[in-house]
């Protein structure tokens, strides 16, 4: 059996697992404290009225009996005639019954006694035993040696643990509701959303709330220092290049053209680096994003359009409706199909789309070397590159995974690679539906 995953179910499964064994030490207790002492007093009363009503029915004179056997039945509900055919002598497991039988064989010295149960009455029982040479049977009514459970202290008992557990859930539901919004704060921020905590609560969580947002202001200036500092950057590599790609176009016509075109494919290189970098810093600082519902199915076929050596897999009949921001999503797919088609050889990339209630997929497969399963995660990182001559020949920038990386974290979308069976990858995007979305399309 799974454990709970939340902490207000682990916490509501512990109170209650105690409160349970507490309430059967209570009920434990109860019963030998005082069920049990009860029911053997109940057991030596009736057993002391029994024979006694017996010593006094062999004593009277025989005309006045009938009037005593009158008297007891009206007043102790006991029925009292001499034996006939003897009672089957049986055991009896209920337990108040072996203590009348016991208690009755202590005060005959040891004489046995039958007892059996009426056959036509549940409620009565006969006791069977030998008075001055008479053999009499008493009728006797199950609740003379039943004791009434004190019923009083069965509603203590079992409204202190009803107060006890419900008191225990409020508090802890007191705490648990601030670490869920905590949770879902700390999802959001990782998605890119600026949240800022109320700072209130007991002092323990006023100062996690406190540090919380304290955490964030320091990362949004860490990010918008980092923006700023690479777009100075940009903005000053890119002058340099600017200056040599004007000084290419005016040297001599007589200059080497193999030497020119290799400088300007360099040139060229670094301003897409410099552009992917930048890329990489702004990833999760998408305050512009604007989200839209759209149709997957006819957005990925323009975007595969654009690539001719691909083979498209996507559903006709039923639409694939999704939130999304349509310029992340095509810079996702597009590094994607990217990828797969500088590494997967001259074997075909194909890329599929599969639709549920629950969520939009997309497969782009390849068939080319692969990544190793231990370096899945480290490809992500920005600059990795399984190749480590980090020839621009043999690999890109080492940029392109990290990019859709952040891009899908900041979507709240998962990106997955995985080895394919026969060999290549298999990159997923996985986008999950809202509510909305789906009831557009139904």
């Amino acid at each position: 059996m799974r454990a709970p995953a939340t902490l207000l179910a682990r916490t509501a499964l512990t109170l209650a697992t105690s409160l349970l064994v507490l309430f059967l030490f209570s009920i434990a207790v109860m019963f030998y404290y005082i069920m049990g002492p009860m029911a053997r007093q109940a057991a030596e009363d009736a057993a002391a009225l029994l024979v006694l009503s017996a010593q006094t029915w062999a004593e009277l004179p025989p005309d006045t009996r009938a009037d005593f056997e009158y008297e007891l039945k009206t007043n102790h509900g006991i029925t009292l005639e001499l034996a006939g055919k003897p009672l089957q002598p049986v055991v009896h497991w209920r337990p108040h019954m072996r203590l009348l039988k016991n208690a009755l064989e202590q005060r005959l010295h040891g004489q046995p006694v039958a007892i059996a149960l009426d056959d036509s009455d549940d409620s009565l029982f006969w006791v069977e035993f030998e008075v001055a040479e008479r053999r009499l049977r008493l009728g006797v009514p199950r609740h003379r040696i039943t004791p009434q459970i004190p019923f009083v202290l069965v509603w203590l008992v079992s409204g202190g643990l009803i107060v006890l557990l419900v008191t225990s859930l409020i508090v802890v539901r007191r705490i648990a509701a601030p670490l869920e919004k905590m949770s879902e704060a700390v999802t959001r921020f990782g998605r890119g959303e600026r949240i800022t905590l109320t700072e209130d609560g007991p002092l323990e969580l006023q100062q996690l709330a406190r540090s919380f947002n304290e955490m964030t202001r320091q990362v949004d200036e860490l990010l918008a220092n980092r923006t700023t500092l690479l777009a100075g950057i940009s903005h000053d590599l890119r002058t340099p290049i600017a200056r040599l790609t004007l000084a290419i176009e005016l040297l001599p016509p007589d200059a080497d053209p193999e030497l020119r075109e290799r400088m300007r494919r360099d040139l060229r290189e670094m301003d897409r680096l410099i552009t992917r970098t930048l890329q990489l810093a702004r990833g999760l600082d998408r305050r512009d994003e604007k989200r839209e519902s759209l149709e997957l199915t006819s957005l990925l076929a323009a975007i595969a359009a654009d690539y001719p050596a691909i083979d498209v897999d996507l559903p006709r009949e039923t639409p694939c409706r999704a939130t999304v921001d349509p310029d992340a999503f095509r810079r996702i797919v597009t590094n994607l199909i990217d990828n797969a088609l500088r590494y997967g050889g001259d074997a075909p990339v194909e890329v599929v789309l599969q639709c549920d209630a629950q969520a939009a997929v997309i497969d782009i497969l390849d068939r080319g070397p692969g990544i190793p399963e231990e370096k899945l995660e480290q490809v992500f990182q920005p600059f990795y590159r399984l190749e480590a001559s980090r020839s621009n020949a043999t690999g890109g920038s080492g940029l392109g995974l990290a990019i859709v990386r952040q891009l899908a974290q900041a979507q709240g979308w998962d990106v997955i690679l995985t080895p394919r069976k026969d060999g290549g990858l298999r990159a997923r995007l996985r986008i999950g539906r809202d509510d909305q979305a789906r009831g557009v399309e139904s």
